[in-house]
């Protein structure tokens, strides 16, 4: 495949306005590219316009799951320089949304597939293509196919998430928790008459607060570091001379495995419930985002490959001085939380704080599995004016070729 066809597969991924909907659309031309060299895939429906593809080439154990995601997370057009969904290239990079985050990767992981159908390589197993729906909201295309029984014979698996040249083996849980007061609205001349929801709500966080700083302060992961809380929006009353009927705020929280998801809605249930019977207050918690931490092994199989298939790439990158000032002192305190020292031409193996879909395919094996993420990116995912290098996106392809034939040699 030329370089030129290769662009127009990502740049036909970024005209499909997949936010948080319109999966399907995508698995549609996926399927269709794959067809062309005789790669067999099943559309899996979701509810509306949603879908899961699943792909394979090889056959037989080891199983080899590559996986990325289809959707992409909204856009204000007004601060963007370009058009969002028209990949738009300037230099050594191409700016739309999801080019970063990720179908850059998913772009990758289909081209890898489709050349080594068509060179015939021979695969002693099976590679497994899972592209999902709904990561950015729930990950319930991830669910559907853990469900389903596709990661049942998983030997292995690779996350295309834009990593760039790191190595990711681990990445936290997330929880988010919608708190809510309710209350009874009353003027302001007269707030006996009335039960402030706001205050309410203001009290049983600083408890919150308090309570998620001690179990905080007590656990602690050597790969990912501390759990993270924080309280991201609050939203109480309506107008200046009224005391508020209701109130609502929303915590996102980081997790590690040693102060997992379960106990800290047991704390936070605990705090709201001790708040309640010693006061007129009625709050109540309602979760929304709920996926638990995975650490993989930090020596598996994949994770070499990589480190010896990558260095070269990366090398080339780094002597290109693609790292602006900005990246590298991103990937400094990136290390510095992993315990390591950075170097720019050396492939870092560390934990991050943002969850993939792993989350949902690995459920069943938070620790030890066979886990990676590795993809083409940067640290721009869901910003304005997203872009990819595409000089990073054709090393991807390269790379992920000559990972999966080293993969399944012995």
């Amino acid at each position: 495949m030329k370089n030129s066809q290769k662009l127009e597969i990502l740049q036909k991924l970024i005209s499909i306005p997949s936010v948080n909907d319109h999966e399907k659309q995508v698995a549609e031309y996926l399927q269709s590219l794959l067809q062309t060299v005789g790669i067999n895939s099943e559309i899996l429906p979701l509810d509306g316009d949603r879908a899961n593809l699943v792909a394979e080439i090889g056959s037989g154990k080891p199983v080899l799951a590559v996986t990325g995601h289809m959707d992409v997370v909204d856009v204000e057009r007004e601060n963007w320089q370009t058009d969002p969904f028209e990949l738009t290239q300037k230099g050594d990079r191409l700016y739309g949304r999801g080019s970063t985050d990720m179908k850059a990767g998913l772009a990758a992981l289909v081209i890898t597939l489709m050349e080594l159908k068509e060179q015939q390589v021979p695969l002693n197993g099976t590679v497994r293509l899972l592209a999902t729906a709904g990561e950015e909201v729930g990950q319930q295309g991830a669910q559907k196919l853990f469900e389903a029984g596709y990661m049942n014979d998983v030997d292995t698996l690779l996350v295309a998430e834009p990593s760039g040249f790191r190595v990711p083996y681990a990445s936290k849980g997330e929880l988010d928790l919608h708190i809510k007061s309710r209350g009874k609205a009353a003027h302001s001349s007269m707030p006996k008459l009335g039960n402030n929801a706001v205050e309410h709500l203001i009290n049983v966080l600083n408890n919150i607060k308090e309570s998620m700083q001690q179990a905080i302060d007590d656990a602690t992961n050597e790969v990912l570091g501390d759990t993270v809380f924080n309280i991201d929006t609050f939203h109480g009353g309506s107008q200046d001379n009224a005391i508020p009927g209701f109130a609502e705020a929303v915590l996102n929280i980081r997790t590690i495995p040693e102060l997992d998801n379960q106990k800290i809605l047991a704390i936070i249930q605990q705090q709201i419930d001790q708040y309640n019977q010693s006061t007129n207050g009625e709050i109540s918690m309602e979760i929304g985002m709920d996926i638990v931490p995975i650490v993989g092994k930090k020596d598996s199989k994949i994770i070499k490959l990589i480190q010896q298939i990558a260095q070269p790439y990366l090398k080339q990158y780094s002597k290109d001085q693609h790292y602006t000032a900005e990246n590298l002192q991103k990937l400094q305190q990136m290390a510095s939380l992993s315990g390591m020292e950075f170097s720019k031409d050396q492939l870092l193996t560390m934990g991050v704080s943002g969850g993939t879909d792993a989350s949902k395919l690995l459920i069943d094996k938070p620790t030890g599995a066979n886990y990676v993420m590795f993809g083409p990116g940067n640290d721009n995912p869901h910003q304005d004016n997203e872009y990819v290098s595409l000089e990073m996106y054709q090393d991807f392809i390269e790379i992920y070729q000559k990972l999966i034939i080293a993969f399944f040699k012995d």
